[in-house]
């Protein structure tokens, strides 16, 4: 076999920076933005997830990057930025007691509220995976709101029987996206049963 010739090959280099905002003593994660910096110009895009993970790293076949393939499937523009937000931003929760450590956190909130500000103005799409233990701050009033302004940018690959975006791990590729509204529409039809 003959070794290809080198001078016939293009390396093509991009980079991804990565940005993360916490509070100082770095217990709680506000938001983790993912920049393509080889992207002049292009849309944004957001994962809205229950609590941060530290293993949110852009590596291939990961939850994190599952999402961002799926959503960059409904945006027009290349993607130049890719976020990580929380409903609840506190890095210390046990899977085991997510409701009893669940509390509002308003430096959080403003983190959320200027995310959906952002994605919309960039034409982005936010993919909501928190799954069943974020119901208790999704309908807190104050995130209800803000959703019920930002629903047509909303978006979750599946319903969870209590009526909750399906968490990301379960999003794939070639999931489907179903608005907030429809969502909303559903949880209502669960409830009743």
């Amino acid at each position: 076999m003959t070794p290809a010739d080198s001078s016939e090959l293009l390396i093509e280099e991009s980079s991804i920076r990565v940005q993360t905002t916490f509070d100082r003593d770095k217990t709680k994660r506000y938001l983790r933005s993912y920049i393509f910096d080889d992207i002049a110009e292009g849309t944004h895009v957001a994962a809205l997830i229950y609590t941060p993970r530290t293993t949110d790293a852009f590596l291939s076949g990961t939850t994190t990057q599952r999402a961002y393939n799926l959503m960059k499937k409904y945006v027009n523009d290349p993607v130049k930025q890719y976020d990580i937000i929380s409903l609840m931003p506190d890095l210390l929760v046990s899977e085991d007691l997510p409701f009893a450590q669940a509390s509002f956190d308003e430096t959080n909130y403003a983190f959320v509220a200027k995310t959906l500000a952002e994605v919309k103005a960039k034409n982005g799409v936010v993919l909501c995976g928190w799954g069943s233990p974020g119901r208790l701050m999704h309908h807190l009033p104050a995130y209800e709101d803000l959703f019920n302004e930002y629903a047509d940018i909303l978006y979750c690959s599946g319903i969870t029987n209590k009526g909750e975006p399906n968490h990301l791990r379960l999003t794939m590729d070639d999931s489907p996206m179903i608005t907030y509204n429809d969502m909303k529409q559903k949880a209502k039809k669960l409830r009743r049963k």
